[in-house]
């Protein structure tokens, strides 16, 4: 059983350098939630270790109605890609606050990273570093498999409780709906990257460090997602 605070802040995410160069920070979650007194607004902060940095919970009557409050949440969301399962709900609140808050709206769905897609992205990565093994191992013979501490179903998830099942963290419980669905979503993105820190130990062997270069802290189009958010500056 897992519990969150209602509101917590740590000193901030930190800047850190993707494989091609560019800063990025790490990532935003944002859930709305509840109904009536309950209706409330979850920002989270996951960094590119997948650690959980910062959490907040507003009414969303407050959000709504309240430039100021309005224009706080959306500052959380500043350089950091927006993470979700699927983003359409926080893309909508996100609209929402920008005109609560009386200013231009962003482009929050060019800057999302699913889940989906992200554990997409390490199992093809995988699959390319076990596809090289095979093709060594036919020319020598002390060659090893690959082997994962977890393994990566095929077909992958078809849903966030599917996952949710398989990474088996166990009941959740936080202040709020909206909080426990933030808190849900952090700790599975942090799930995956450690399924690609996982990955990137294959990387100590120098025929797949040669053709695919040193190991990143995230999988290219998740780290090009979080520096395309940092770099655009909103």
């Amino acid at each position: 059983m897992a519990t969150e605070p209602q509101e917590h802040s740590s000193l901030g995410l930190l800047p850190t350098r993707a494989g091609d160069g560019r800063t990025m920070i790490g990532h935003v979650i944002v859930c709305r939630a509840g109904s009536g007194h309950d209706d409330a607004i979850a920002v989270w902060h996951l960094d590119t270790e997948g650690s959980r940095t910062g959490a907040w919970v507003k009414p969303a009557e407050m959000a709504m109605t309240d430039a100021g409050t309005a224009r706080t949440l959306l500052d959380l969301c500043r350089q950091k890609a927006l993470l979700a399962w699927d983003p359409a709900d926080a893309v909508e609140t996100l609209g929402a606050l920008e005109r609560a808050a009386g200013v231009a709206p962003v482009d929050w769905a060019a800057r999302t990273v699913t889940i989906p897609e992200s554990l997409g992205e390490v199992a093809d990565i995988r699959a390319s570093y076990t596809k090289r093994v095979a093709e060594e191992k036919a020319t020598k013979k002390n060659i090893a498999d690959l082997e994962w501490a977890v393994e990566l179903p095929d077909p992958l998830f078809s849903s966030i409780d599917e996952l949710d099942r398989l990474a088996g963290f166990g009941e959740l419980v936080a202040p709020s709906e909206a909080a426990t669905e933030a808190l849900r979503t952090s700790r599975l993105g942090g799930w995956v990257v450690q399924r690609w820190r996982e990955t990137t130990v294959a990387l100590g062997r120098p025929y797949l460090r040669a053709d695919f270069g040193p190991p990143t802290v995230l999988p290219p189009e998740w780290e090009s997602r979080l520096a395309d958010a940092h770099a655009g500056r909103w």
